[in-house]
């Protein structure tokens, strides 16, 4: 009796390796995750997100899939125009292939998978430097503007969420010992985090900071009264400033004016001694200082 019931369980061993070694077909599901489309501009509105994949294998590949617990999943390159588009099933199948090693063969009842897009809402700014400080080595300093590139950043999302949202800046940022010009980039502030599911068309902008080399100059300027009655005469003493000004070294060749100003408002309201104003210089310079800091003005009438 002991060596038949042996036998038999011998034999039956040996029929389920057989068996498990038989190729049989069985159903798996395959989630599918979508690439390939602007998930910046577009949301996904709808999208067959679940796939039944046939699958032909032995019993083992079958017993140890059926083990994993774990869903599968494959990218699905979406890439093409439109709000709606379709994907050949057959696209999956080298991916599934290649997750689940022993399969022979692979199919599906399934022809295509399709999905549809929604296209965001947007809103364009223009990236403040607010928070970005420049500091010049000795004699250097800024020459004209800074350019930022792309000078327009968008955002997209929700029309409710961007309506919150009055300005994009550049994050905190020092730069210094700044000598020549050259561009730098600049993360931006990434105030979108704070409204869902909102998104920049970048995260960060490139700013190219023109520079260059700066001498001191003097430079003899007379005193103008504005606003003061035709009935008057006001005497300003002394009649000329001595302004000091930083030049580009590039600009030295230039003849620049300038206007020196005190306001007859500020005589009349009962000040004899007046801080003189400079009211115009060229774009291409920087004050310094003016001599002397105050004037004295006299009222003849």
């Amino acid at each position: 009796m002991k060596r038949f019931l042996v036998i038999l369980g011998l034999t039956a061993i040996v029929w389920f390796a057989v068996s498990m070694a038989e190729p049989i077909e069985y159903t798996v599901p395959v989630s599918v995750r979508y690439t390939g489309y602007d998930t910046v501009r577009y949301a996904l509105a709808s999208s067959d997100s679940v796939v039944p994949i046939r699958v032909t294998s032995t019993g083992y590949v079958a017993f140890l899939t059926g083990m994993n617990d774990a869903d599968m999943e494959v990218e699905v390159n979406a890439r093409g125009v439109g709000m709606q588009r379709a994907v050949s099933v057959d696209s999956l199948y080298v991916s599934v292939k290649q997750k689940m090693s022993g399969v022979k063969s692979v199919s599906s009842g399934v022809d295509s998978l399709r999905i549809t897009l929604s296209e965001r809402c947007s809103k364009t700014f223009r990236p403040s430097l607010d928070a970005a400080v420049f500091e010049f080595k000795e004699q250097c300093g800024l020459y004209g503007q800074p350019v930022v590139s792309p000078a327009e950043v968008t955002l997209y999302g929700p029309e409710e969420a961007l309506a919150k949202i009055g300005d994009l800046a550049v994050a905190d940022t020092t730069l210094s010992g700044i000598s020549s010009s050259r561009s730098y980039s600049m993360r931006l502030e990434p105030v979108w985090k704070q409204y869902g599911d909102v998104r920049p068309s970048c995260t960060e902008v490139s700013v190219y900071v023109p520079v260059e080399s700066f001498v001191e100059r003097e430079y003899s300027v007379p005193i103008q009264v504005v606003g003061a009655d035709s009935t008057v005469t006001v005497h300003v003493y002394p009649r000329e400033v001595t302004l000091h000004m930083w030049v580009a070294k590039r600009d030295l060749h230039r003849e620049p004016e300038f206007t020196v100003t005190v306001n007859y408002a500020d005589i009349l309201s009962g000040g004899q001694r007046i801080t003189p104003q400079l009211k115009e210089f060229p774009v291409y310079m920087r004050p310094r200082s003016i001599e002397p800091p105050e004037v004295q003005c006299v009222i003849i009438k």
